[in-house]
């Protein structure tokens, strides 16, 4: 099944990237929607907002905007306590249901094995909302501690972000 390339990838990528349906039109192969969702998801989580939700309330349309696109800071939370670990998985899985409208039914888990000098991972397990496909897809983030980014890959890609840590 192919689909069509969405908005920032059509502005963003080259025709050599995409397979041409017809003279007029380019596809994207499920691998590389899920590469898109990843690259997006990147994007959202390297982002820092100044304006949580809690504050914009009173103005709703303001709370579902770009201005509260990224995470909060999450600098004073202790990975040793349950409750902030917790509030740091439910900010990410917040901010994609707020701004990935392709991800639903969102879970964010660190996992067990995460070490902090080697870097935080976290499993992201959702539903890939793409009419007329609808797929259970994982995706694995890593949280690098020295410069606070994340790299991002669909779950069948992730043997690449060992090398990111590496």
């Amino acid at each position: 099944m192919k689909f069509e390339p969405f908005l920032l990838d059509r502005l963003l990528n080259t025709p050599d990237s995409l397979t041409r349906v017809d003279a007029s039109r380019w596809a994207l192969s499920m691998n590389q929607v899920k590469d898109s969702v990843a690259h997006d998801l990147e994007a959202l989580l390297n982002t820092r907002t100044a304006y949580l939700p809690q504050r914009m309330q009173g103005w709703r349309h303001a709370a579902q905007s770009v201005l509260t696109f990224g995470l909060m800071d999450f600098v004073g939370l202790s990975l040793d306590n349950p409750d902030h670990r917790a509030t740091i998985c439910e900010s990410i899985a917040g901010a994609i249901l707020q701004h990935e409208p392709r991800l639903k039914q969102v879970v964010v888990k660190l996992e067990s094995s995460a070490k902090l000098g080697l870097g935080l991972r976290f499993s992201i397990h959702a539903k890939l909302m793409i009419n007329p496909a609808v797929e259970a897809v994982s995706f694995d983030a890593l949280l690098q501690p020295n410069t606070q980014r994340y790299a991002i890959r669909h779950s069948s890609r992730s043997a690449e972000l060992g090398r990111l840590n590496g």
